[in-house]
């Protein structure tokens, strides 16, 4: 961003030079007129105006100054957000193409972690539907977001044979007590007949914690260490409804892991994935996490922890970005009471509120 002050006669002869030399795209930071002291005793000295006026760097200028000054583009845009955060509300609602009315839903959108392009884009939008009071602008922009977040809802079930439902994501997410809160549902709730399955084979505890909640739920729950041995449990379960297969958590920087699950899948046919992310974790590992397992075929999202979230704007991110649908959010340890079916108006009051 280029600002410069501008010092005329008038205001006009003024605003003339702004125009020619930062173009039409300049826009008005502040006017203020000037006094000169007058250089003989008693002469009044002609009033002055002073423009200040700023423009957006274009491409070609962001290349001149990274030649003239030797700035690589990260100090480029350090420099650009510390001029950015100088300016007023207003001026920096006019460099986003905002209305100044809309500067403070979009600072609280990006406060709340939603990504600023993506923030400039949906209060442009809802200001191109010229509507001026500020009351209908908000419940606008809650229906531009509600619209573009992907969900489908809990799992739907086949006619015909089991379904079958996989939960994947990183160690400490909740996979396993999910799989309980999901259980129970259809168990309890549904009167649907289950099967509950780990594949996590490297941590007993898990195993452990999963046949306590099929004990409790009087469910069977078989252990699988490969293709072969989850191939033999699906068919043996061809009278259940449901078969929720809990899988171990890898880090995100094990990329054969993905593979593996797939070779896995592949010889039960068809598996339904949950891709499960806790709302505490950085966005950049949100973003990780889903590259480790597109490989594999991610069908849902499931988020995790809304209790203990404090900002939900990553989430939004995350869904709009990859266009992955929702299913579940998890929102504390109770089984089952502590999980509802995802839906959009959720994730816009998680983020208004």
């Amino acid at each position: 961003m280029r600002i410069k002050k501008f010092t005329a006669n008038n205001y006009v002869d003024a605003l003339e030079q702004v125009k020619n030399e930062l173009g039409d795209d300049a826009f008005i930071m502040s006017t203020r007129s000037i006094k000169p002291d007058s250089l003989l005793s008693g002469q009044k000295a002609a009033t002055k105006v002073e423009i200040t006026a700023a423009v957006e760097f274009k491409e070609s200028n962001i290349s001149t100054l990274d030649e003239e000054l030797g700035l690589d583009e990260e100090k480029i845009l350090d420099i650009k957000s510390l001029i950015f955060n100088l300016l007023s509300e207003k001026g920096q609602a006019q460099t986003l193409g905002l209305k100044p009315s809309q500067f403070e839903t979009y600072s609280h959108l990006v406060e709340n972690g939603l990504d600023e392009r993506l923030a400039s884009k949906i209060l442009k939008k809802a200001n191109a539907e010229n509507d001026t009071k500020p009351a209908k602008e908000k419940v606008r922009i809650k229906n531009i977001m509600k619209k573009i977040i992907p969900f489908k809802g809990e799992i739907n079930l086949k006619i015909g044979g089991p379904k079958v439902v996989a939960l994947v994501g990183p160690t400490g997410v909740g996979k396993t007590t999910t799989i309980a809160k999901i259980a129970a549902d259809y168990a309890i709730r549904k009167n649907k007949k289950l099967a509950l399955v780990s594949l996590d084979t490297y941590r007993l505890g898990s195993i452990n914690q999963l046949e306590i909640y099929g004990d409790i739920m009087q469910l069977p729950v078989e252990v699988a260490d490969g293709a072969q041995a989850l191939r033999d449990i699906v068919m043996g379960h061809s009278d259940k409804d449901l078969i929720l297969i809990d899988t171990t958590g890898r880090s995100h920087q094990d990329k054969d892991y993905s593979r593996k699950l797939k070779e896995i899948f592949n010889v039960v046919g068809d598996v339904e994935t949950h891709l499960v992310l806790s709302v505490t974790a950085q966005e950049a590992q949100h973003r990780k996490t889903y590259e480790q397992f597109v490989s594999l075929g991610v069908d849902r999202i499931l988020f995790t922890k809304l209790d203990e979230g404090l900002s939900f704007g990553s989430m939004f991110n995350f869904l709009v970005q990859n266009r992955i649908p929702l299913s579940y959010f998890s929102i504390g340890q109770n089984v089952p009471e502590d999980l509802e079916v995802a839906a959009p108006d959720k994730v816009i009051s998680l983020i208004f509120n």
